[in-house]
């Protein structure tokens, strides 16, 4: 499992600097002035701090150089995103899409959903893309999610179920039939089981909780989610022993996290602790 999981990181890790990576474009594929300029300008910026003002008034360089270099117009973005000022992002970005829709759809619809929680913008966004391209590249900017799970936890949180389900099938079983179970991401069965807690299905929630295991039992949610299943089908006593274990990890810091924003599905120790004394309560004698 270990050297699977070294695998699959890896290519995670590839996509997602495929995506936010600022790495030297090859100016020589360019035939007109315009653009060998603009993208001498670009590869500049990339030798200062992202963010920082000599690189964004490299990347403005490049843009006035040469108002068709999308990839300048989506670099000089990326440090609005990350600070939260997702207007400028946007400004910027939107230009970027227009110019290259097949290089930036997708990661503006990631964008959407992961930072904005726009999950009407992100699906419409990712439809788009999807019709595009077919999902090439298929995974978040992040690595972590191939874009059917993003549009399936749109959907649900959008409350539409039956959709979200069915965008789960596209990320998990098809990949599975596909591709095999390593391809399958390290959080998705974990998705899906909320999902279907949600809609009461317990015994498949169960289900797609083992299955997460086998795929990767380090998350505290797992553990979380399992315990308030059990609990809402009355199985208390093994639901604290699944949620003592959720806290254990939760407090060696092993749950979803991510540096800028609060993941999906994502518990805190707080959430924990509660769902512990809710499992402990009917265990206390009466007086």
């Amino acid at each position: 499992m270990c050297v699977t999981l070294i695998k699959t990181n890896l290519l995670l890790l590839l996509m997602s600097t495929v995506l936010w990576c600022r790495a030297q474009t090859n100016c020589r594929v360019f035939t007109d002035s315009c653009h060998i300029k603009a993208c001498l300008l670009y590869n500049e910026a990339n030798s200062f701090a992202q963010g920082s003002q000599k690189s964004q008034q490299y990347y403005d360089s490049a843009i006035r150089t040469c108002p068709d270099y999308a990839e300048a117009w989506r670099a000089i973005s990326i440090p609005y995103l990350k600070r939260g000022d997702y207007y400028t992002w946007r400004k910027y970005l939107d230009k970027a899409v227009l110019l290259k829709p097949r290089l930036f759809l997708g990661i503006r619809g990631w964008c959407l959903f992961k930072f904005l929680r726009d999950y009407e913008g992100a699906l419409h966004d990712l439809r788009s893309f999807d019709t595009l391209t077919a999902f090439h590249p298929s995974y978040s900017g992040d690595g972590n999610y191939h874009l059917y799970i993003v549009m399936a936890i749109c959907h649900r949180e959008l409350g539409n179920y039956q959709q979200a389900f069915h965008y789960f099938s596209l990320g998990i079983d098809s990949i599975v039939a596909q591709q095999g179970e390593k391809w399958v991401g390290l959080s998705d069965y974990l998705h899906r089981a909320v999902t279907k807690m949600r809609t009461k299905d317990y015994a498949g929630a169960l289900l797609d909780l083992e299955r997460q295991i086998k795929r990767y039992d380090n998350y505290a949610e797992i553990y979380y989610y399992q315990g308030l299943i059990l609990q809402l089908m009355h199985r208390n006593k093994e639901a604290l022993t699944t949620l003592q274990k959720a806290r254990a990890l939760a407090g060696t810091g092993h749950h979803l996290n991510d540096i800028y924003c609060e993941m999906p599905d994502e518990v805190f120790i707080d959430d924990i602790d509660m769902a512990i004394k809710a499992a402990q309560a009917p265990m206390r004698p009466k007086r």
